[in-house]
């Protein structure tokens, strides 16, 4: 008698269905009456003060709706769940939570001006002269008003950064030796993470935010907050990330589409073990199930001045130069360079080599957290090394497959971390931090 066969192995996790919410614009009606819209008509046709928040684009369970009321003369609107004394309904604008269980929302504030009676909503960083505001039952996620920036700044070991509250706490600009490293053209820049379900590369929810392009930031789309604060010499960030292409999910330029059961962030320590330019950057995930995927943690956008291209063997004592072996991101199928080491990393310096950033590292092989390094060489536009031009060059850590390599890693559920470390110095000072870094054994 033969044993029956054995069962077959479950199927890989799914992910995760993510929301499509929509932007709450304040628009300014006849410079008398603010205004809360959503969509292209409004927001086309008046003055826009400011995004406040997003709110879900449909009913749902935990979920209330927010209507849009108009006064008794035509002349005023307000939002509210209930009724106002004078006023009746205009329109539904939006179906926001009815509590904050969801990561990073807060309470819609709703302000009115004594003076005038007018009503208003307001974020919640904001100071709308003349209003005072109050909560209204319903929650969602704040916005920056037209901000392009709302920096957090941290300073030690001679270096600086900024990190971005607007684009999901990703890291905005990096400073050392006088020399801004960091493009941010659009959301998909910055140094920052991002992770890449198998089921497609399109399913890719993005610390910073979608491809809506900061240009216009009121139709820019920014991931949420829900840490921002520095402690010492650590940087820390934590944010509910949107989905890059929110098209592929039935988004627009007013409807970003969130993955509001995800977390990405990082701790960033400066001075790393009083190693000055040296930088510990941990990467924080937080997913509802064990899922396969591909993490880019981080991705480090750089400006185009950067124009060498090293790897470098920690355990070899061996920096090469790649930059004759560099595909042009512009048009090659496999746009960018892959690199495979137990310790050590990727190099982008100046033509000189007085400025440089590496990535170091320990593969997942060794106890760490990589897989594979790349970088990429996006010089396409021809616009310069300026931090907002369109040319940029890339280093990624990146842990599991990618681009349909097929050895996609299992994550685990909950909050799992995974650390390398960013070093800004001239390109003989960076490969010797990386000496001194394995030398210590960190991973």
């Amino acid at each position: 008698m033969t044993a029956p066969p054995p069962p077959p192995p479950p199927p890989p996790p799914q992910a995760p269905s993510p929301t499509v919410i929509r932007t709450l614009y304040r628009v300014f009606v006849n410079g008398a009456d603010r205004m809360t819209t959503f969509g292209p008509n409004e927001r086309g046709s008046y003055p826009v003060e400011a995004q406040v928040y997003y709110v879900p684009d449909q009913m749902a369970s935990n979920r209330t709706t927010l209507n849009r009321l108009i006064n008794a003369g035509g002349i005023d609107h307000a939002d509210a769940i209930g009724t106002l004394n004078g006023y009746s309904v205009d329109q539904p604008i939006g179906y926001p939570w009815t509590n904050s269980s969801i990561p990073a929302l807060v309470p819609i504030l709703e302000g009115l001006n004594s003076l005038t009676g007018d009503y208003a909503m307001v974020a919640p960083r904001e100071t709308l002269p003349g209003y005072t505001a109050q909560p209204l039952p319903a929650y969602g996620y704040p916005r920056y008003g037209n901000a392009d920036e709302v920096l957090l700044i941290l300073s030690a070991g001679g270096v600086t950064v900024q990190s971005n509250a607007v684009a999901g706490g990703a890291l905005w600009r990096w400073f050392w030796n006088g020399v801004q490293f960091v493009n941010n053209a659009d959301y998909g820049r910055q140094i920052q993470a991002d992770f890449y379900y198998p089921a497609s590369q399109n399913y890719n929810p993005t610390e910073a935010g979608d491809f809506y392009h900061r240009s216009d930031p009121i139709l820019a789309h920014g991931s949420p907050l829900l840490m921002f604060e520095n402690q010492g010499t650590t940087q820390i960030t934590r944010a509910v990330p949107l989905n890059w292409d929110p098209t592929v999910f039935g988004g627009d330029p007013d409807h970003p589409v969130i993955w509001d059961q995800l977390v990405i962030g990082k701790d960033l320590t400066l001075d790393f073990n009083n190693m000055g330019s040296v930088a510990k950057y941990t990467t924080h995930l937080v997913l509802p199930t064990a899922t396969e995927g591909t993490y880019e943690a981080p991705v480090v956008f750089l400006s185009s001045n950067f124009n060498r291209f090293w790897t470098y063997d920690a355990q070899a004592k061996t920096l090469s130069e790649v930059t004759s072996r560099m595909p042009s991101g512009c048009s090659a199928t496999q746009p960018t360079f892959v690199y495979l080491t137990h310790f050590g990393g990727d190099i982008i310096s100046d033509a000189s080599g007085a400025n440089a950033m590496g990535v170091y590292g320990v593969d997942d092989a060794s106890g760490g957290s990589v897989n594979f390094w790349n970088m990429g060489d996006f010089r396409c536009w021809g616009d310069g090394p300026g931090e907002s031009a369109g040319d940029t060059v890339t280093i990624a850590a990146v842990k599991g497959g990618f681009g349909g390599n097929n050895n996609n890693f299992l994550f685990p559920a909950g909050e799992s971390t995974y650390n390398v470390y960013l070093i800004s110095d001239t390109l003989q000072n960076v490969t010797a931090q990386m000496d001194r870094l394995f030398g210590m054994g960190v991973h």
